[in-house]
């Protein structure tokens, strides 16, 4: 019964978490469309800074920033319950507010297929939550070598995509590359999130209090490895997030819409599910249920991916 009971919470977290991401998403798009300047990524990085600063003092896309923010608190909380690889794909339920906004805002009209599609993505969660997680609690000391390999692997991957995003300037291609760059760093952003959360755990850290805020941030107190683990891993969310969010900027300006937001919405499940099973060892009690769910938001994620490119359309006014 306790078990069912977490399992719950966590979903419901996850949810509140999505619906912050998925309203801020559509704030920041309509933000961007306000006039922001595009970065260039050709620029020194004083000149990035100062561009990036100017996002800051757009109303719209700071409302979109810190719902985004705000979204990590209930995300952090459901990966202590359930685990990145459940809390992830819950996260795809974001698309039909998606599917909503274009219905309300710009009056689309949806056909029987989007709207079977939504139905089946609604019950993935449910699918989710029988197949059971277990081994949501890991070894803080057998992780150090397999997450390095995946950080190392990681940043590889985004220095090699960016400088290929150079050679491409100026084509919906040089956009696709900086999007993949995004959903590395807001991946490894996620995977810290979860080590922090097992982290947080095991040191016992009052986090209603200031003391432990400054342990987490300043990280002086203690020297016992979770505490550690607390320090860098808190930092790194917070660092990868940042970074994610600059190229996510990006990607939006220079891509075709349906590419970016496709690539934004599959990846951003399939790789944390694979840090999950590989890095943190987590696993399923019932593989075929977790299985259909995910074969259920791929298909969803590309059926429904199109309305966040339609909000591409949003005007000023709107």
């Amino acid at each position: 019964m306790e078990e069912i009971t977490n399992i719950s919470i966590g979903i419901l977290l996850a949810l509140l978490a999505t619906l912050c991401f998925s309203l801020g998403f559509v704030f920041q798009k309509k933000g961007l469309l306000q006039g922001l300047p595009k970065i260039n990524f050709n620029d020194s990085i004083i000149n990035i800074v100062k561009l990036f600063y100017k996002f800051f003092k757009n109303k719209i896309w700071i409302i979109g920033f810190l719902l985004g923010i705000i979204g990590w608190f209930p995300f952090i909380i459901a990966v202590s319950y359930v685990g990145i690889i459940i809390v992830q794909p819950i996260t795809s339920l974001g698309l039909i507010i998606f599917l909503i906004s274009t219905v309300k805002i710009l009056n689309e009209k949806i056909s029987k297929l989007e709207i079977c599609t939504t139905i089946l993505l609604s019950i993935a969660p449910i699918l989710i939550a029988f197949s059971r997680i277990s081994n949501i609690y890991f070894s803080l000391d057998e992780l150090l070598i397999p997450f390095l390999i995946f950080i190392i692997i990681s940043l590889f991957l985004s220095v090699l995509f960016f400088f290929i995003s150079k050679i491409n300037k100026n084509s919906n291609f040089e956009g696709i590359l900086l999007t993949f760059i995004g959903v590395i760093l807001s991946s490894i952003g996620a995977s810290f999130t979860n080590i922090l959360t097992q982290a947080l755990s095991e040191a016992n850290i009052n986090l209603v209090s200031l003391f432990g805020w400054c342990e987490i941030v300043f990280g002086i107190f203690w020297f016992d490895l979770p505490h550690i683990w607390i320090f860098f891993s808190f930092w790194g969310l917070v660092i990868c997030f940042m970074l994610g969010i600059l190229f996510y900027q990006s990607g939006f300006q220079r891509g075709k819409a349906s590419v970016i937001y496709l690539i934004i919405n599959s990846l951003s499940v399939i790789i944390p599910i694979f840090v999950g099973f590989a890095i943190f060892q987590q696993t399923l009690q019932n593989y075929y249920l977790f299985t259909i769910a995910l074969l259920i938001i791929i298909f969803s994620v590309i059926i429904l991916s199109k309305f966040q490119a339609k909000l591409e359309t949003l005007s000023i006014d709107k």
